[in-house]
């Protein structure tokens, strides 16, 4: 962990965390490399200096979330309470934290001023400590750090409730401050809330969404970014061109939240999602403040209100809706949206009213048809990767309701061959169109290798398209895979065609003499399913089977 050579370090901490602290265990391992990292952490020259720190956070957090009373035991069932001793050698050494947390290295502050408001067992004196920090420091997550570490200090030690909401009070209805404080404000607004709970909020979604403006209002030739770095990596192309949002100069930072570091664009979001918890069930509140971040002019933090909207109970209400689909032209909003929140197969989850259906998937058609008119009639394919996944999920949302507007892409994809293991998920849901759907499936099924009948594409989600379809024309299909799986002893594809064919009833009986062998097959789900299909095929009449010597003597079908 000391070592010059970074690939090394790298190494170094990867095992240390998966030996000493997998998954923020505490055993007597972690306990005993506590004085190697203080040692570490106290020399300005370690590399990594800031990971150490980071490090000696995450050990002295996770011991404060056991019991102190209770006995642990290790993975190799030695009884432990090394989190005692971590959680008195974190108090011991609670100044070594005050130290870094004025380090120059803004990157060994931040953790270091969670960690004061942790262990620093002197409330008073922690409570002086972090707000001598606010104006110490520059940064913007420097500063919102402070802010929250106080409130949660005010938290675990309910004697300095009184100076922390003090010293709020005054961040908030104090004397005028710079422009750029405006997020701090914001974060003193929602901490006020927090740490008194029966404080009058009558006017508090207001004010916060007047300071949320204020935060995301003053532009800077700084930083231009339509969000994060990660948005426009090599695989996260941006669709189309457009001229990028400008960011305030005070949020131009990479992440804030280490509770949400790989969510979170915007170092005001933290704030925004712990005022939303205590809005709680107030749903018109919230609905006003989720539509003051999905249009704000702030990429970062209208990204971040997306999955915000996915925490807000209930059917999203009609203006939250609105803003939502409002930020379909930004194709990497729209891939989020419509994937993460209304694909049933990525279990969306944004819940949408009954009488809003019709405006969600007209908006959604009215994208793609923008989507089309841009890139051409076969955008379903296009080659830049954020388009295409916007449309394909589109196209499948529609078919989720089955919606005949997404068909011409279904039968497209399955003719191409371009992902249409995604449109197998969804063409089951259009019987009226099976003259045109059963053949295209066939094939797919022709294409099925008996001897890997998982890959590319299981012969089971055919099928199971077949049988959705429910016209009779695909029972001959069915019948045809049914041969040559049981020819080939692929039992799992001979047990998923059994399935599909009994979904046909008696429409389907001319495969009786296919399927009654079956029932004495070596494969026990095989023989199970074969008795099924008879029923269904014979209304519960199959015949049993008469054995002379062991052997089954089939009825003359």
């Amino acid at each position: 962990m000391l070592c010059p050579d970074a690939a090394v370090r790298t190494e170094a901490f990867e095992e240390f965390y998966a030996e000493a602290h997998d998954q923020g265990a505490v055993d007597p391992c972690t306990a005993a490399s506590l004085p190697f990292l203080f040692d570490m952490a106290d020399e300005p020259a370690t590399p990594d200096r800031a990971k150490i720190v980071r490090l000696l956070l995450s050990i002295g957090r996770a011991a404060l979330g056991y019991d102190p009373e209770g006995i642990y035991f290790t993975v190799n069932g030695v009884e432990s309470t090394a989190h005692v001793a971590i959680t008195a050698e974190m108090a011991e050494r609670a100044d070594a934290f005050v130290r870094y947390a004025a380090d120059p290295d803004p990157l060994v502050r931040r953790p270091a001023i969670e960690a004061v408001g942790l262990f620093l067992a002197d409330g008073a004196r922690a409570a002086r400590v972090l707000a001598e920090r606010l104006p110490a420091e520059d940064g913007i997550v420097e500063r919102l750090l402070v802010v929250r570490t106080l409130a949660r200090l005010a938290v675990r030690l309910p004697e300095t409730g009184t100076t922390v909401a003090t010293w709020l009070d005054e961040l908030v209805d104090g004397p005028e401050r710079p422009h750029s404080d405006a997020p701090v404000r914001l974060s003193a607004l929602t901490h006020q809330v927090l740490i008194n709970p029966a404080r009058d909020t009558a006017d508090l979604v207001p004010r916060a969404i007047t300071l949320l403006r204020e935060s995301t209002v003053t532009p800077t030739t700084e930083k231009l970014c339509d969000g994060c770095r990660r948005c426009q990596s090599s695989s996260h192309v941006r669709g189309r061109d457009g001229a990028p949002t400008v960011r305030p100069a005070h949020l131009a930072v990479e992440r804030f939240d280490p509770d949400h570091c790989w969510e979170e664009h915007s170092p005001i979001s933290s704030v925004l999602r712990t005022l939303h918890a205590v809005l709680g069930d107030r749903i018109a509140d919230r609905t006003a403040l989720l539509v003051a971040q999905l249009t704000s002019p702030d990429a970062a933090t209208r990204y971040d209100a997306i999955a915000m909207a996915k925490d807000l109970p209930g059917p999203l209400p009609r203006p939250v809706l609105t803003s939502l689909l409002g930020l379909l032209p930004d194709d990497w909003a729209a891939a989020r949206i419509i994937q993460g929140g209304f694909s049933q197969w990525w279990g969306g989850r944004l819940t949408i009213a009954p009488e809003d259906t019709a405006f969600l998937l007209n908006a959604l058609d009215d994208h793609m048809a923008t989507l089309r008119t841009t890139y051409g009639p076969d955008v379903w394919a296009t080659d830049n990767p954020l388009i295409r996944e916007a449309y394909q999920e589109a196209v499948m949302v529609l078919a989720d309701h089955r919606d005949t507007r997404a068909l011409p892409d279904l039968i497209r994809s399955l003719e191409t061959r371009v992902d249409d293991w995604r449109v197998l998920y969804g063409v089951g849901g259009y019987p009226q169109a099976a003259d045109r759907l059963v053949p295209l499936l066939a094939n797919g099924l022709r294409r099925i290798d008996p001897h890997h009948p998982h890959a590319p594409i299981p012969a089971s989600l055919y099928l199971s398209c077949l049988a959705e379809l429910k016209d009779p024309i695909a029972i001959p299909v069915i019948t045809d895979t049914l041969r040559w799986a049981d020819q080939h002893q692929s039992w799992t594809v001979v047990t998923d065609a059994l399935n599909a064919l009994a979904t046909f009833g008696l429409d389907a009986q001319p495969a009786l003499a296919l399927i009654h062998p079956l029932t004495n097959a070596p494969d026990d789900a095989v023989r199970a399913a074969a008795r099924v299909t008879l029923d269904a095929l014979t209304d519960g009449q199959a015949p049993q089977s008469k054995r002379r010597n062991g052997y089954a003597e089939e009825p003359p079908y």
